[in-house]
């Protein structure tokens, strides 16, 4: 489980298939000194597990099911990922709960960059527009952020400075694709109404 809060970046070094797998080693400048084998970490919104770790690189595997679902059928060596290790119980929650599990992916339509901050309009799939609503939250590429505006089929998420300045969001461009993970309570309450609904 994540709080949608990155703890900043990391580069894709290698990029190897082995059969199905695809093996990721990820460079990075931060202080991951407690990241050991079999953790998991939340890398632009995808839950994977640490295989590997070697002073300031970790590994991960993706099963075809992650790159299918996801934007890291795009990824190459060279990517610019988000980064967030698991939560702990101590953690101050300053997003939202996120698990990693992408829904979908979400096409930047539109990016306004302004003097310090930067307004990013997304493209929203029929599917998943009705879990959106206006001022709450969601998950973009790991990171939990507010719909400013939602609007028929987009949405606009008002970057900071701050947030701009420690993920992926700052090299992102028109037509790219970011992970998008729906709030799982919106999802829970759907589940639990429907058979009433239907009834």
């Amino acid at each position: 489980m994540f709080t949608g809060i990155s703890e900043g970046v990391g580069k894709i070094s290698s990029y190897v298939e082995e059969n199905d797998i695809v093996c990721l080693e990820i460079m990075h400048s931060l202080a991951l000194d407690d990241l050991c084998v079999n953790d998991s970490i939340c890398c632009s919104g995808i839950c994977l597990t640490v295989v590997k770790t070697d002073g300031n690189t970790f590994n991960v595997e993706m099963v075809p099911e992650t790159i299918e679902r996801s934007n890291a059928k795009y990824w190459e060596i060279g990517t610019i990922i988000n980064l967030e290790r698991a939560m702990l119980q101590s953690t101050r929650m300053g997003g939202h709960y996120l698990q990693g599990h992408v829904d979908t992916v979400s096409e930047i339509k539109e990016i306004k960059n302004f003097e310090n901050s930067s307004v990013f309009t997304f493209g929203l799939d029929k599917e998943v527009d009705k879990y959106i609503v206006e001022k709450g939250y969601i998950g973009l590429d790991g990171l939990s952020l507010t719909i400013a505006k939602k609007r028929l089929n987009t949405i606009d998420i008002a970057l900071i400075p701050h947030t701009l300045s420690i993920t992926n969001f700052s090299d992102k461009k028109i037509s790219d694709f970011v992970n998008l993970e729906i709030d799982i309570v919106a999802k829970y309450v759907e589940n639990f109404i429907k058979p009433h609904i239907e009834k």
